[in-house]
This record gives structure tokens, sequence and C-alpha cells, in this order.
């Protein structure tokens, strides 16, 4: 009797075959789909980026290195503004806010992913070349501005700052002084001594005395309601921060209300900076940040009104020991403040309390979205008077604090206030609150623990954390990595379908061995 052959009859071979294709035909199709669907994607990227390239001739990386070449004139610069302008017009606006003496425009850059629209997100600005002589806020401004472009939608620290809020870049104050390679505007006159000063002008209200130049920044800055903002200097490597002046105008440390918080955004930056904070840094080896009185008093200065009179909190950076860099380091000098120049807008934005205040009332629909916004209402700390506002439509506020617990207080004529204690966390993440005022005399306030805008995975009650402005290495919200959980179901499916074959074709041998022997 020789051994019973266990070769499959054709018929049950097809039917084995067909449960096979039966059952991973889903299974290809899937694959089939999403392997055409990153195609499509990687094809529209491909495109994209082959149009940007077409259109402006050079990439991303080449624009930002070609603007660290030189310093511009003012006529280049307003060419060049107008081209990024052009080039980024999904994501950048120019503006003109003003005129220098001599009539020389000055330009302010928006970047936003809805450039002119009002949306409740934080303003925040940069102003460089403040004073004449002191040209690399042009370059720093402009290096930012075409990174942004480049890196909008790869770097999650551009992506935060394009979708999250509205960034304000003035390359040039003083045109006239930088033409002339003059510390004062065209009339001799220092623009940082020009504001309107406390101790002369409690209020801070304009004189009208003030040069073209310095009226142009108030009148902008009290217009657009700015959350942050930092000024761009030379002559030292330090974060100023207020207090500029003292009473007496002697030298000593003079701390504002806010100095914890102010101490805190200029740690911040000098640390993120790559040498402002180290010890070697020989004028301010302690960390590379300074009182402004404790450094020289001043009095006029642009950080003290915009914190007094545009609720502005705005630090004063020196960026170079050399008043005017020469031209090959500027590659460094920006390389030296790419990281500090992204991590402080939303550092001062994001990292210390914000979100809207909303008139109470019966929630409908998504949770609060219907309920009308309060414009005006003031939101205080406990133990410092120096509040902010929320915005008239949209009722959006942001105050920058340092890590910490707080107190604080919801007012506004007419409603009932409401108290909140609340802990400003030390990631950088700030804690988002919603509030919702009553009328007087119609029930009590409150909050609500909803977000109006995901700014990210992971954000919603912690806020901005989802990725935070100084990692760089963070993930990307709306990344195309491949879900891992996706791959182990494919594989447990393979498994299965394998399985499931391997004993159809054993079933089949057996039921062939045992009619093999029968016959036999």
């Amino acid at each position: 009797m020789g051994q019973p052959h266990l070769t499959a009859r054709p018929g049950t071979l097809l039917l084995t075959l067909l449960a096979l294709s039966l059952f991973l035909a889903p299974l290809a199709e899937g694959l089939r789909a999403e392997s055409a669907a990153l195609k499509r994607g990687r094809k529209k990227k491909r495109t994209s980026d082959a149009r940007l390239l077409n259109e402006t001739g050079r990439s991303g990386a080449d624009r930002v290195q070609e603007v660290l070449q030189r310093y511009i004139d003012n006529s280049e610069l307003t060419d060049r503004l107008k081209d990024l302008e052009k080039r980024c017009k999904g994501i950048a606006r120019l503006v003109e806010i003003g005129k220098s003496v001599k009539g020389s425009p000055l330009w302010a850059l928006e970047i936003a992913d809805h450039p002119g629209q009002a949306e409740p997100e934080p303003a925040v600005k940069y102003v460089g070349n403040v004073h004449g002589d002191e040209p690399t806020g042009r370059v720093l401004t402009l290096a930012l501005a075409e990174w942004l472009c480049a890196n909008h939608k790869s770097d999650p620290r551009a992506k935060r700052i394009v979708t999250s809020m509205h960034l304000w870049l003035v390359p040039s104050m003083n045109p006239d002084g930088f033409d002339a390679r003059s510390r004062g505007n065209a009339n001799g006159r220092d623009l940082n001594r020009d504001f309107p000063d406390r101790f002369s002008n409690a209020a801070m209200e304009a004189s009208g005395s003030e040069q073209p130049e310095v009226a142009a920044i108030m009148e902008w800055s009290l217009a657009t309601g700015f959350v942050a903002s930092a000024s761009m200097h030379e002559g030292a490597l330090v974060a100023n921060y207020p207090w500029d002046g003292t009473p007496d105008e002697t030298t000593r440390y003079e701390a504002c209300p806010d100095d914890d918080t102010f101490r805190h955004l200029a740690a911040l930056y000098a640390s993120t900076h790559q040498t402002m904070a180290l010890a070697n840094n020989t004028e301010f080896p302690h960390g590379g940040t300074t009182n402004g009185a404790a450094w020289y008093p001043i009095y006029g200065s642009m950080q003290d009104w915009n914190y007094i009179k545009a609720r502005c909190m705005e630090l004063t950076l020196e960026l170079s020991p050399s008043k005017w860099p020469d031209e090959k380091g500027l590659p460094l000098l920006w390389e030296n403040n790419r990281d500090a120049l992204l991590a402080f807008p939303l550092a001062a934005a994001y990292g210390g309390v914000w979100g809207t205040v909303r008139e109470q009332g019966k929630l409908r629909g998504q949770k609060g979205l219907e309920l009308p916004p309060l414009g005006g209402a003031n939101i205080t700390v406990v133990g410092n008077n120096m509040s902010v506002l929320t915005r008239e439509g949209l009722g959006d506020y942001y105050r920058p604090l340092a890590p910490g617990r707080y107190t604080v207080q919801v007012t506004k004529e007419g409603y009932e206030p409401f108290t909140v204690n609340l802990t400003v966390p030390t990631d950088g993440s700030g804690a988002q609150r919603h509030f919702l005022l009553a009328r007087e005399g119609s029930g009590g306030s409150g909050q609500v623990a909803y977000s109006l805008k995901s700014l990210g995975s992971g954000s919603g009650e912690g806020g901005a954390g989802g990725a935070l402005p100084w990692h760089s290495g963070a993930a990307a919200a709306g990344s195309s990595e491949v879900n891992p959980s996706r791959g182990r179901d494919r594989l447990l499916m393979l498994a299965v379908g394998a399985v499931v074959v391997y004993g159809l074709w054993l079933t089949h041998s057996r039921l062939q061995r045992r009619t093999h022997q029968r016959r036999a």
C-alpha cells in the first residue's frame, strides 16, 4: 500500500482560494485606498512646493539666508516687504502705520492665518530700529517673517504662531535715523525718550508734541490692542524690563506691579537665546536680564508707556554689544535669537491666564458659543492693580503671568462679579478660563470648562500646551504619522487570516487522507 496522495481536488482548492480572497479583499482594498491617499498627499505637497519655488525662484531657507547677507536701505526694505506679502499672501499683510519726519513709510507686517480679520486671538509685536544707528532689528524681523512663511506648515512653533495669534513685525521705527546712521530721527530726537512719561504725565496721554514716528506707534498700538511686545536695540546683550525710571532719578531697582511676570518673560528670552544668559556675558553674567532703572534710569521710554497706557507687556531687547554689528555676523545673530524670538510671543500670550468672558444665559447648541461675548470686562489679579480688558465684539482676554497661584476677579459694570483661584503651571501651557457673567440681580456668575478654539493636541483646559513654543522637537498637531494602533490591527487581521487558511488546508488534507485510506 503506497503513501496517500495529499493533493487537493481542483474544486476544493478553488473553494479555499475563494475563501481566502473574500477574506483579504477588504483589507487589500483598504491598503490600496490608503496608499492612493498617501500618494495624492505627497503629490499635492510636491506640487505646492514646486509652485512656491517656481514663483519665488528660491526656497524658504534661501530667502532667510539672503536677508542675512547685509543691511538694506529703506527703498529695498519697502520692496522686500511688498514682495514677501505677495509670496506669502495667505499669512501676510503689509500695513503702513505712519510716516517718518522725511516721509518714509513706517511699515508693519502682520503674520497670521487670517490676516486683517478680527479673531479671538492675541496680538504681539516686535519693533526694530528704534534708534537709527542700531540696525539689527531690520534684519531679524525680515528673517523671522521669511522663516515663518517657509516653516508654518512643518514646524510646530511656526504653526502655533501663525494659527493662534496675530504677530506684527515693524522692521524700522526710525528709517530717517538709519539713513543718517544717527541715533535720533531727522529732528535729532531720541524716540525712546519721546513717549509720555509716568512722572510728568500720569495718565500717559499723548501731548501732541510727540515725534511723528512715536505718534504713529502710539496710535497703532492703542487701536490694535497688543498683549505683549519687544523692541530691538544694540549696545549690550540683555533683556530689559520695567520700570525704566525712578522718582528721584537715582539708579536702583524699581519694581513695577508685574515685576515677577516681567522677570519671568525676560529670563525666558535670555535663557532661550543661545548666549544671552551664559556666565561669559561680561556685563550681565547673572542670567542676562536687568531691570531698566537698575541699569540706568531713562524717562519717556516706549516700554513704560506700553505697560501703563496700552496694557501691553513690553521688553527692551539689547541684542549685540556692538552698536552696528558687522554684516558677516548677521547669520550667527539670527541663529542666536531665532528660538527666543519664537518662544517669547507664545509664552507671553498663552503662558498666563487667558480665555473669554460671555454673558450668562441659557446654554444651547455648542456649549455656550451662542452666548454674547462681553467686551470691556476687567480681568484683575488680586493684589495687582494692572488689569486687562476683554475685547469688544470678541470677549477674549490674555493676562501674562509668571507660574504660580493667583486669585483672579472678573468684573463689569452692571454684572455680578466672579472670583476664582487658579494655578499657572510651570510648563508654560498657561491656564485657560472662560467666564459667564450674570446681570445684577439675575443670579450668580460662574465659569465654564469649554474651549472656543483647539490649539493642538493636548489643548483644552490646559491651554496652549500641546506643543510648547520652546520645544522645537514637539510633534505638530495634525501630522501625517501612521497610527500605531491601525498598524497593529492590520497585523492582527493578517494573523487571523493566516490561521483560517491554515485551518482550511489542514481540514482538507485530513479529509483527503481518509478518502485515500478507504480506497486503499
